[in-house]
């Protein structure tokens, strides 16, 4: 089920006004930008999650991720380098905003998005505008929580490892 049925628009509105508002070019990420975009991704995933499970949906389409798929680390945008450092050396980051700045400058999150589209046939998983009614968002946005989590355990931030999801247990519920 890679499309989500009935995906309410006002959350798909959310997020493209999010992304058109917040829209940067991966060579110039202005400061701020990386803890804006992580802070909104982590509170809309929250939201819509929400609104998944309250309709019955199977919560396995919309697992996070545990590692980037062999096949979309493998095109050539991707950057290993940059993944070993976000998931290996979390507390390299000083900041949140450095953090998610680098997920961006370093091409990750677009490449994560671009090949996953791709890859999967899917080519909403690519349009900001409508990757949120896909289930493979929440898998790519659910492993960058997951890094965002880490990070915030390896540097002793509040909410440390507080992540929007469901435990790997609770997901077949």
């Amino acid at each position: 089920m890679p499309t989500i049925p009935n995906f309410p628009p006002q959350l798909l509105e959310e997020h493209r006004i999010w992304h058109h508002t917040n829209h940067v070019q991966s060579n110039f990420v202005p400061f701020g930008w990386g803890e804006r975009f992580l802070r909104f991704h982590r509170q809309f995933i929250r939201k819509a999650l929400n609104w998944y499970g309250q309709q019955g949906y199977d919560n396995r389409f919309v697992a996070p991720w545990e590692q980037v798929p062999e096949a979309i680390r493998n095109a050539p945008c991707y950057n290993r380098s940059a993944e070993f450092r976000i998931a290996s050396q979390p507390q390299s980051f000083a900041t949140l905003d450095e953090l998610g700045r680098f997920m961006e400058s370093s091409q990750l999150h677009g490449c994560i998005h671009e090949t996953a589209a791709r890859v999967y046939r899917e080519p909403d998983i690519n349009d900001f505008d409508l990757a949120p009614r896909n289930t493979v968002f929440y898998s790519i946005h659910g492993l960058i929580d997951q890094w965002y989590a880490n990070w915030e355990a390896a540097t002793g931030q509040r909410g440390a490892g507080r992540r929007p999801f469901l435990k790997k247990d609770e997901r077949s519920r």
